[in-house]
């Protein structure tokens, strides 16, 4: 019978190399995907995919699937909303809207799709999955629908919190802006 040694704490577990690498990268850059992190970190899928699966096991890493993406978190560190918001920070189109809203405070599709370079249909397609995780809110006035961040403040802690983590000149004119 092989004996493995167990790892008795958060720091042992963190001992080897590998793995305090994969973490620290993981804290650094909350909602990052799995392909991402392999890439950045230029590590086999098999090796990321077996220091992941101890991480998670241990409960020092957590994960969560949105639209189809694996996102990586350090455990409770963040709530379900942090973990929602920075999930949605991670794809450049909805990233690009929740900026324009926050520079906006309030906008309609058009404005929005107008500002992106991007067809209404895309930021309707963006805007109804934020609507559904609670990011933004809609407002109705008359036949129009206008959109806003449901929380701006935390979205804008978050942003400033991960900032270097998103190399997106976007994020920076929307901190200065809002600094």
């Amino acid at each position: 019978m092989v004996r493995r040694n167990v790892p008795e704490s958060k720091e042992e577990l963190l001992e080897l190399e590998t793995r305090k690498e994969i973490f620290e990268y993981v804290q650094a850059n909350a909602g990052v995907h799995f392909s991402q992190l392999k890439r950045d970190l230029e590590m086999e899928t098999g090796l990321v995919q077996h220091h992941l699966s101890t991480l998670e096991s241990y409960n020092v890493l957590t994960s969560d699937d949105h639209q189809g993406k694996r996102r990586l978190f350090v455990a409770e560190e963040l709530t379900e909303e942090e973990r929602a918001i920075l999930s949605s920070l991670r794809y450049e189109t909805t990233r690009h809207i929740l900026l324009f809203l926050l520079e906006e405070t309030t906008a309609r599709n058009r404005a929005i799709a107008e500002e992106l370079g991007v067809s209404p249909a895309t930021v309707s397609w963006h805007v109804s999955r934020l609507v559904e995780n609670g990011i933004v809110s809609e407002v109705q006035d008359g036949r129009t629908t206008y959109y806003t961040v449901a929380d701006e403040t935390l979205t804008m802690q978050l942003l400033v919190r991960y900032q270097e983590s998103f190399v997106d000149r976007a994020v920076d004119r929307v901190l200065d802006f809002w600094g």
